[in-house]
């Protein structure tokens, strides 16, 4: 179990209670009807903090977990290093070449995508991700291209009805690439430290279990392929692709879908992300959230979103949140 305080509302929301404010979301989303964005991303959410046990219990919430949610990239499976090789050997299958010094460099680098990039794609779909990797080659890396990609190019461009056919074309075929390498690689994708154990022992205990991924489910059949144990303990997947998220992460489509499913409300899911995107998809869901960072990233940019933050799944105890993992 849980406490936690509502530090501030979100303006001019018709609800101040959390519960109501939670379940006005999940019906404007399900049904299909239209709220202001900016609710989503509101300090109503991203301000709640974990009370320590000597602060006052008025306006405490106790949070029941009833079940758990995980991201797949990077949470479940170590598919990161691996997605990052994927993206660089993509441009040639592509027919889009990355100048041969600076594939040599990305090579000699394990071929990791440069942090300041591969952090502003974490937890993305292709449709989105793809749009800003290729910005980001056609600038720091030479690569020539005959769209304009680079970063604030809508701004700058006329986008006619031609131009955003070519566009879906270029990322269509770059997706597919991608995938495609990475089919190449699922053999070698490896669980991510503790990934197993948790979800071993969080199904001993009947929690309800999904996957909530920003990836295709063609994607997800294939990464699985040497995990099939640890892929039985779940109940249900909800991909990028499913055609009731209309909206990717950091919307909070995917994580109310989600929570749908496995007939549980937001409030009472735990969800597992690695990355700022998911966290704030989860939390704008009104989910509670433990984030296990790339340990690339700074951990502090994740304790406004965050209900839990761990450098490894193997430190999870469960004692905050009621769990008495076996």
């Amino acid at each position: 179990m849980v406490r936690f305080q509502t530090l501030s509302t979100a303006e001019n929301c018709p609800h101040h209670n959390v519960t109501k404010q939670i379940e006005w979301y999940h019906s404007c989303v399900i049904e299909g009807r239209d709220f202001p964005i900016h609710y989503l991303f509101t300090d109503f959410f991203l301000n709640m903090r974990i009370l320590s046990p000597n602060e006052s219990d008025k306006n405490i919430q106790v949070i029941d977990i009833h079940a758990v949610i995980f991201d797949l990239d990077g949470t479940l499976l170590d598919t990161e290093s691996l997605s990052c090789l994927a993206v660089i050997d993509s441009f040639e299958l592509s027919n889009l070449h990355i100048p041969l010094d600076k594939r040599t460099e990305l090579k000699s680098q394990g071929g990791l995508l440069p942090w300041e990039l591969k952090r502003r794609i974490l937890g993305l779909r292709g449709s989105e991700w793809i749009p800003i990797v290729l910005g980001y080659a056609q600038q720091h890396w030479g690569v020539v291209l005959e769209l304009d990609w680079r970063e604030g190019w809508q701004s700058r461009c006329m986008i006619t009805d031609s131009e955003e056919v070519a566009r879906k074309e270029v990322v269509d075929q770059f997706w597919r690439a991608w995938e495609m390498r990475l089919d190449d690689l699922c053999e070698q994708i490896e669980a991510c430290p503790g990934a197993t154990d948790l979800v071993e022992s969080l199904a001993s205990l009947k929690f309800p279990l999904a996957i909530a991924t920003s990836s295709r489910m063609a994607s997800v059949q294939k990464k699985r392929c040497r995990h099939e144990g640890m892929f039985q303990s779940f109940q249900d997947i909800i991909t990028g692709d499913d055609t009731n998220v209309k909206c990717g992460k950091p919307a909070p489509d995917i994580f109310l879908e989600a929570a749908k499913r496995l007939g549980v409300h937001p409030s009472n899911c735990l969800v597992f992300e690695d990355s700022l995107i998911g966290a704030q998809s989860a939390k704008s869901a009104g989910c509670n959230v433990v984030v296990v960072p790339d340990r690339r990233m700074e951990k502090q940019v994740f304790y406004n979103v965050a209900d839990e933050v761990l450098t490894s799944m193997r430190e999870f105890t469960g004692k905050k949140w009621g769990i008495s993992l076996m």
